[in-house]
């Protein structure tokens, strides 16, 4: 989650929710279990840096930071609960959003993402400075997190500015079947656990796990620290998990505005059309759980405020096909709801690569 991308001269602190390094989940060969749980990724710091070849990064810098990721992400994190948070913001501007502009594929997916969400040309300088505020909420969601999920964790009613919708929450906690918590890169996701803590719900997070074995470390104890139960994608029965937590009465967190695998349905999204992961919305449709679209965004004052908006249902009917429609509808429903919460907040979409290109 942090604003952080490893620059061509040195390594950076930890990206995060949307850093230009994410690992789609491995095809293990399983077609069944696969389509369920769909295309489900997550950012990784280690991706990060093997990719910074396409930048002309030398390959040794790319090696450097990777092997050096075990002392400068524990670093940075007790530096995030020990320093002001203004403090460390301030020093993301001056060296780590600096670098991540100075990359030019980064910087160009950037002005082109934005370019499309304001309808404006990637060179107007209203667009520009929108990416550059959006690198800068970048930097503090990622020292939020490590600032907030240190030991004790905080009050999240000190970071909660408003809530709305959590009657949706209270009212699926009563169903009995849990609920898929869907979300995109938008906003601090990672927070919301802490924050349905409070509210005495139970939470697991769907994710892939980190190829650094620090960086997993770190992220399992900031969960731990909150509550939150881990589901690491790791072969293709992971969704066996899935079906459990929920059969618990369990809210699953998944991530659903990327389809890393190609499999999804093609859907218009902020005036084009881009791709997106259906295996949540099967996931809902054979447990009962209802989809809520959850968003964790961040206030002018430094606060949050929490939105969970209406249930989607995902019916389960016999037929293939009247799923797949069934599936289709829902799903459609969730990117309106993107849609309008992106173009509402597009300073606060975290997305590194040209969102409407092929991802392969």
């Amino acid at each position: 989650m942090s604003s952080v991308v490893v620059p061509p001269e040195a390594p950076a602190p930890p990206p995060g929710p949307a850093e230009p390094g994410f690992e789609p989940v491995p095809d293990a060969g399983a077609a069944a279990p696969q389509q369920l749980l769909g295309t489900l990724g997550r950012p990784t710091p280690s991706s990060v840096a093997r990719r910074s070849a396409e930048d002309g990064a030398p390959p040794i810098v790319s090696r450097l930071g990777h092997i050096t990721l075990g002392l400068w992400f524990p670093a940075f994190r007790s530096l995030a609960s020990r320093v002001p948070p203004e403090a460390l913001a301030a020093l993301s501007v001056r060296t780590v959003e600096r670098a991540i502009w100075a990359r030019r594929s980064v910087r160009q997916a950037v002005l082109a993402n934005m370019a499309a969400v304001l309808e404006r040309p990637p060179g107007d300088e209203r667009v520009e400075a929108a990416a550059r505020e959006m690198l800068a909420h970048h930097s503090r969601t990622w020292i939020d997190l490590l600032r907030y999920t240190g030991r004790p964790p905080a009050d999240p009613t000190t970071l909660v500015a408003r809530q709305e919708g959590t009657h949706h929450l209270l009212a699926a906690r009563r169903g009995g079947r849990g609920a898929i918590l869907l979300t995109g890169h938008v906003g601090n996701f990672e927070l919301g656990g802490l924050f349905l803590r409070a509210v005495g719900l139970p939470v697991a997070v769907v994710y892939q796990p980190d190829p650094s074995p620090v960086v997993e470390r770190h992220r399992a104890r900031a969960r731990d620290q909150i509550g939150v139960r881990s589901l690491p994608v790791t072969s293709p029965l992971a969704f066996v998990s899935v079906l459990r937590s929920l059969e618990e009465n369990v809210f699953v967190a998944i991530q659903g505005d990327r389809d890393y695998a190609g499999t999804g349905l093609r859907l218009p999204f902020l005036g084009r059309s881009a791709s997106f992961p259906v295996g949540p919305f099967k996931l809902a449709g054979a447990s009962g759980a209802p989809v809520l679209p959850v968003f964790v965004l961040r206030e002018p004052d430094g606060r949050y405020r929490t939105v969970v908006e209406e249930p989607i249902p995902v019916a389960h009917p016999r037929s293939h096909q009247a799923r797949e429609e069934a599936e289709r509808e829902a799903l459609e429903r969730f990117v309106s709801v993107l849609a309008r919460t992106i173009r509402a907040h597009p300073t606060q979409w975290y997305c590194f690569t040209k969102f409407w290109e092929p991802l392969g």
